[in-house]
């Protein structure tokens, strides 16, 4: 949703959703005078403000001339509460108001002037149309909204799919969206093979918002490398938020931007020469005000026993997928399966990234309801043995050394022991045996030192 602001994850690397007024306040300023030009983008950022925010914007609105700030405090009855100062926080981080001098000299407060008359196109009409004004006949085979949600969720799926699948040469997910899950780190590939990374596993336990958001975030970083005006985009998205479920509307002169976000489920176009396509539910609730409260969530389907059996009453693709990244699958029925969490299972999760507080998580977030009466969730016996078993990576650990031995006698070992631990960069020795090792880092030093010393005394 507009709000999403929350780091993910219990492994070093953090899946980290920025929400609006993060992603807009790193824009350079010139980017964000054209965002702020288009209505949807301005009413957008609106709808996200706080309500201290909005209240502040709304008074500002339609005067046309500076506001003096002494004044701006007789708004609020304490300027120093916590959220007055999240508020003017807010507006100023992304330059929707800015403090300038009035006719009569004082400090005055004003609105940005192309947020200004965009927010007012918005609220109270005029202006072009958002999508133009294209003359097209009304397309003669509309879609329901039944078919509209299945198409969302099928192509949605498809990505997700891919992500935990390991055939990269899969002709459900095209090869740009392919290089962008690669690009951001969410998935590895070798070959015609890849693994999802733990940056991956923690995009999949997100919502269907939030994972869509993030998407799109990573898609917006990379579109100018893709030939596509960032500004466009970003404003389309916005646009797409306020559309109505169900109707077609013209492509325009978004149509290669079109033909990714069909890709991926958040519109339908019949064919790519088709002049009208359908927002999705996707397009529209991501970014839609309360979308994460509002968002059905998924009944859970895990029973986890205390013998490590799993047992998962689904049918999905997907999730059954999911189940098998870290626990061997035993028996399969139509709408069942059985799998058992070994230690070699959960050790190729952790191969591949994924931490034992994620594979919790996962369980914990899909645990069928049955299993929601217990407290805790999931048993300390698999808790606790899903953390010993990722201690046990962590026992040893390894760094390259030189190993120096064979010294002729008692009176060199120490001179070159002495030298390598004054420099810092002894790992390992044993005096009795004459053995001294050290790091790659110390070996040029110690080496130098070591034939600099046996040239001084003739040896």
């Amino acid at each position: 949703s507009s709000g999403i602001n929350a780091e993910y994850g219990g492994g070093s690397e953090k899946v980290k959703l920025r929400n609006i007024h993060e992603y807009i306040q790193k824009l350079p300023q010139n980017t964000q005078d054209r965002l702020y030009t288009h209505p949807a983008t301005c009413l957008a950022l609106f709808r996200s403000l706080s309500e201290t925010a909005q209240q502040y914007v709304m008074r500002l609105l339609f005067l046309g001339n500076p506001f003096p700030l002494d004044s701006l405090t007789s708004w609020v009855v304490n300027v120093r509460d916590k959220s007055n100062l999240d508020a003017t926080k807010q507006l100023k981080s992304v330059r929707l108001w800015s403090v300038v001098k009035t006719e009569s000299g004082c400090d005055g407060v004003v609105l940005h002037p192309n947020f200004r008359k965009g927010l007012t196109t918005a609220l109270c009409g005029g202006g072009m149309s958002w999508y133009g004004n294209h003359q097209l006949e009304p397309d003669k085979k509309p879609k329901t909204v039944e078919f509209l949600d299945s198409y969302a969720k099928e192509r949605w799926e498809c990505l997700l799919q891919f992500m935990v699948q390991g055939n990269s040469e899969s002709d459900k997910v095209s090869p740009d969206i392919a290089n962008l899950l690669l690009q951001s780190g969410m998935i590895n590939r070798s070959g015609n093979e890849h693994a999802i990374t733990s940056s991956g596993f923690q995009f999949l336990l997100l919502s269907t918002p939030s994972q869509i958001w993030y998407f799109m975030l990573r898609y917006l970083d990379k579109c100018d490398t893709i030939g596509l005006n960032l500004t466009t985009c970003l404003a389309f998205i916005f646009q797409l938020s306020f559309s109505t479920l169900g109707k077609a509307y013209p492509i325009g002169s978004h149509g290669t931007f079109v033909q990714h976000l069909r890709q991926i489920g958040l519109v339908y176009q019949r064919k790519h020469t088709s002049p009208w396509f359908y927002p999705t539910r996707h397009a529209i609730d991501f970014l839609s005000a309360g979308s994460e409260k509002t968002a059905e969530k998924k009944e859970g389907f895990l029973v986890v026993e205390t013998n490590f059996r799993v047992y998962a009453y689904t049918s999905n693709e997907l999730d059954i997928a999911l189940v098998a990244l870290f626990a061997e699958t035993l028996h399969r029925f139509d709408n069942f399966i059985v799998g058992h969490i070994t230690r070699e299972s959960v050790q190729m999760a952790l191969q591949n990234g994924i931490s034992a507080k994620q594979i919790l998580d996962f369980l914990e977030s899909h645990a069928h309801p049955q299993m929601l009466k217990n407290k805790p969730i999931i048993a300390p016996t698999v808790t606790d043995q899903l953390y010993l078993w990722e201690m046990e990576r962590s026992r040893l650990s390894t760094e390259e050394g030189v190993l120096y031995s064979q010294f002729l006698s008692d009176a060199d070992f120490k001179v070159v022991h002495e030298y390598a631990q004054n420099i810092g960069c002894v790992q390992w020795s044993n005096v009795q045996k004459r053995l001294l090792v050290v790091n790659k880092k110390g070996h040029g030093d110690v080496k130098k030192y070591w034939k600099a010393y046996k040239k001084e005394h003739g040896e």
